[in-house]
């Protein structure tokens, strides 16, 4: 029974250690967001790796008990839902500061191992780490999901479709995940005392091998959707006639006046360029073009002039702000009053208050 689930992890880790490599290697020469995905991969493929080597090598495995990838995984989660927004996105630079704790805590690890692996205390000092270790790795695991929860609810309509069903997919999955974690961890404290066989935790890790190949067959499926590295047309060869570009921005503006298609705090490029009659390309050059704005500024900044016409309309002076916010299709505090600023110099109470 053990060697098919010893079978099933290992596979999952060298799948996913695999698959994370090629995509890190290629988000590396290309410079593209997938390169944060291929850190997740690797991470999980390591804590998989972790638990094996462990059980290969169980009476020296101090060190590999106390490698942490949880630090590695959470930041690049976060970047990857970042820069794979086309409001967020930008040419790809690492962020080494995020990835400090992962070097750091592991890099003490190793010190701590070499410098007292010999020490009567040593398993007291060991426990004692790993409870740090623990407590910080949730919270900050924590901190980086709400972000990344946050900053996908904030940019939803900038995603392409497959992207947004993807990011969705890995917030199930890594929520999933930390609540499976946390069951594990509270039993480690209150029943085991870090004394847990290994064996116990068998059934979290064939959960994640799940995971992994899950992730593998989405790059490998929808690659072509995904990970496109041709596919995208650059702004330098993309041509359009200056006379086809304003009957386009005439029509956009026509529509957005008359229909207000900016109320629905869904709307995307696809959608409004079906609605215009136009590619989702083309409409985002021109917007891009013309109006100097990206897709969410460009509906943003209608929004926010529907505001202030509802705010100059004292039929609407007993509603509150965020109500207003929301009916004319903003739906974040924290976007609505960033938008609004940029568009008027004021804050929304400023504005009403003038």
């Amino acid at each position: 029974m053990y060697n098919i689930i010893n079978f099933v992890i290992s596979f999952g880790a060298i799948q996913g250690l695999i698959i994370g490599v090629f995509l890190l290697i290629k988000g590396c020469k290309l410079k593209e967001d997938f390169f944060y995905l291929a850190l997740i991969l690797i991470g999980f493929a390591a804590i998989l790796g972790r638990v094996l080597i462990i059980g290969i090598f169980e009476n020296q495995s101090g060190f590999f008990i106390n490698l942490n990838f949880i630090l590695l995984i959470s930041p690049a989660f976060y970047f990857y839902a970042k820069e794979s927004s086309r409001d967020t996105k930008s040419h790809l630079k690492f962020n080494y500061l995020h990835y400090l704790p992962f070097l750091i805590i592991n890099l003490g690890y190793l010190i701590f191992n070499i410098s007292l692996k010999n020490s009567i205390d040593y398993q007291t000092h060991q426990i004692n780490i790993i409870k740090v270790n623990d407590g910080f790795s949730i919270i900050y695991f924590s901190i980086y999901l709400y972000l990344t929860y946050k900053i996908i609810r904030e940019h939803k309509s900038s995603y392409t479709k497959a992207v947004y069903q993807l990011l969705n997919q890995l917030t199930f999955i890594f929520f999933g995940f930390f609540v499976i974690w946390l069951i594990y961890i509270f039993v480690e404290w209150i029943y085991f005392y870090y004394t847990m066989e290994l064996t116990f935790y068998y059934p979290m890790m064939v959960i994640l091998a799940v995971i992994l190949y899950y992730l593998s067959l989405q790059v490998i499926l929808k690659k072509q959707i995904l990970f496109d590295f041709q596919g995208v047309t650059k702004r330098k060869t993309f041509i359009l006639e200056e006379t086809d570009s304003k009957k386009i921005l005439d029509t956009l503006t026509l529509f957005m006046e008359e229909k207000k298609p900016f109320l629905d705090s869904d709307i995307s490029l696809i959608t409004l360029a079906d609605s215009v009659g136009v590619n989702p390309k083309t409409l985002s050059f021109v917007i891009n073009e013309h109006m100097h704005k990206n897709f969410n500024h460009y509906i943003n900044d209608w929004r926010v002039e529907e505001v202030k016409k509802r705010l100059d309309d004292k039929a609407y002076d007993h509603f509150k702000m965020l109500s207003i916010a929301f009916d004319c299709g903003f739906n974040s505090k924290s976007t609505f009053n960033l938008a609004f600023k940029k568009a008027t110099g004021l804050s929304p109470s400023e504005y009403r208050n003038r």
